[in-house]
């Protein structure tokens, strides 16, 4: 008897891949959250000192 003769197994696996998708969709929900931020913070940091470099001091006051 295979598992795909069994229902209750069938049942079972599609309850593992529901949760290992959640958590692939979590981490990809983490990533994307702590990502975002520190990436606009990296560009505004390299879009300042390039600014600096060309003789410009104050930037966004």
């Amino acid at each position: 008897m295979s598992g795909m003769d069994n229902p209750a197994a069938g049942l079972q696996e599609t309850g593992m891949d529901v949760s290992r998708e959640l958590l692939a969709y979590a981490i990809i929900g983490l990533v994307l959250l702590i990502g975002g931020p520190a990436l606009g913070v990296m560009l505004h940091r390299r879009k300042r000192r390039k600014l600096r470099q060309r003789g410009i001091k104050r930037y966004g006051h």
